[in-house]
C-alpha cells in the first residue's frame, strides 16, 4: 500500500499489524501523522506508546500492545528501528528475544494497532522473522521515489498547495535537491513564501532559493574542467572552499563521480541498459540517469586522463607533497593546459 492511500484505508478499516518499509523519512513521517489519527487527542496519553528496539526490550512493548484500552476503543503502538529484520548483524548491546515477538504476531491483539516503521533500503527476506513480519502485517511502502515518480508526486503536491510550478523549474528542483523527496518538501516552504503573490513557482525562484548539493557543485567543477575553462572552474573552487570544504573530500568525491562516468561510459558502449546499470553497479537509478546524460559530453580518453591525475593528486594530498589548496590548484591548471594542447 502507498502513503497516499493508508489514510482513506484507516478510515474504512484498521488492522491489527502495519509495517511502514523503505528509507524516505518523508514518507515515514507521513505515515506516522495517519496513523496518529487512528485516536482522538485525549485518548493519545492513555493509548499510545513508542519503543526504540535499538534500546527498549521487544517484551516490554509486547506486554503494552497485549493490553486492554484505557476509557477508548483502540490502543496504538509504535515500534522503531527494528533492526533484526535487516541482514547486517547489530553491533547493539542489545539482544531481543524475538520468540514472544514471533508469538504476538501469530496471535495480534485485535484492539491494538501495532505499527512497525524499518527506515531501512532494504529488509532481509531470508529471515524467520522478516517472513513471518511480512506475512502478518499489512505492509507501507515508504521507499526512496524514482525520479520520475518524484516529479509527479511534487506536481501534485504543489497543486495540491494551490500553488503552479513549470517544467523547467521542478526538475531543477528535483536535480538541487538529488532525487531526495524529504529534501524537496522542505525547500517547497520558502519556494511557496517567495511566490505567495502569483502563486506560480519558476526556474529563477528554485535557483536563487534552493542550494545546490555538495554533488552537484563538485560536477559543475568537474564539467568546467573537462571543457578547459580553467577561469569557470576556479570559481567554483574557491566557492566551495568559501563554503568550508576540504580539498581530499572534494577529491575524493570527484574520483567518485569520475568513476562513475567512466563505468557508465564503457557499460553502455557495451549495450547495458540504464535499469541493469542500476543494479550491477549498486547505484540508484536517479544517479545512473544523470551518468548517462553526461558521460556523452566527454571522451573516455579525457575521462580516464581526468581520473588519473585525481589519483595522483589525492595520494600527494595525503603523503603531505605539499598544501592541499595549492595542489588542487596546481591540477586545475595543468589539467587544462594539456586538453587545450
Amino acid at each position: 500500500m502507498k502513503v497516499q492511500e493508508l489514510a482513506t484505508a484507516l478510515s474504512q478499516q484498521v488492522a491489527p499489524l502495519y509495517l511502514v518499509a523503505g528509507s524516505e523519512l518523508q514518507l515515514q513521517d507521513q505515515a506516522r501523522q495517519a496513523f496518529m489519527k487512528i485516536l482522538a487527542p485525549e485518548e493519545a496519553a492513555m493509548n499510545f506508546a513508542e519503543f526504540d528496539l535499538e534500546q527498549n526490550d521487544i517484551s516490554e512493548a509486547v506486554g503494552e500492545a497485549n493490553s486492554l484500552p484505557f476509557f477508548g476503543n483502540k490502543r496504538l503502538i509504535f515500534l522503531t528501528h527494528p533492526y533484526f529484520l535487516q541482514a547486517n548483524k547489530s553491533s547493539l548491546k542489545i539482544e531481543q528475544d524475538l520468540n514472544v515477538f514471533i508469538d504476538y504476531l501469530k496471535h495480534p491483539q485485535e484492539t491494538t494497532v501495532l505499527v512497525i516503521f524499518a527506515p531501512y533500503d532494504k529488509l532481509d527476506r531470508r529471515k524467520k522473522i522478516t517472513k513471518l513480519v511480512e506475512k502478518a502485517a499489512i505492509t507501507i511502502d515508504t521507499a526512496k521515489l524514482s525520479y520520475q515518480k518524484t516529479l509527479t508526486t511534487i506536481q501534485q503536491q504543489i497543486k495540491a498547495a494551490g500553488f503552479t510550478i513549470t517544467d523547467a523549474a521542478l526538475k531543477q528542483l528535483v536535480q538541487r535537491c538529488n532525487n531526495d523527496y524529504t529534501l524537496i518538501i522542505s525547500q517547497l516552504a520558502k519556494l511557496y513564501i517567495f511566490a505567495m503573490d502569483q502563486h506560480h513557482i519558476t526556474l529563477e525562484a528554485v535557483t536563487s532559493l534552493v542550494p545546490q548539493t555538495l554533488d552537484d557543485n563538485v560536477f559543475d567543477l568537474l564539467n568546467a574542467l573537462l571543457k578547459g575553462n580553467l577561469r569557470q572552474a576556479e570559481i567554483y573552487y574557491q566557492q566551495l572552499l568559501l563554503l568550508k570544504n576540504d580539498p581530499i573530500a572534494l577529491t575524493a568525491l570527484a574520483i567518485s563521480q569520475l568513476r562513475l562516468l567512466l563505468q557508465v561510459k564503457i557499460l553502455t558502449a557495451q549495450g547495458m541498459s540504464a535499469g541493469k546499470l542500476a543494479n550491477y553497479l549498486q547505484v540508484h537509478p536517479y544517479r545512473i540517469k544523470l551518468a548517462i546524460q553526461n558521460e556523452k559530453e566527454f571522451s573516455l580518453a579525457k575521462l580516464k586522463q581526468a581520473l588519473t591525475e585525481l589519483f595522483e593528486m589525492d595520494y600527494q594530498m595525503k603523503s603531505g607533497q605539499g598544501d592541499k589548496e595549492y595542489l588542487f590548484e596546481l591540477f586545475m591548471i595543468r589539467f587544462t593546459q594539456k586538453i587545450g594542447q
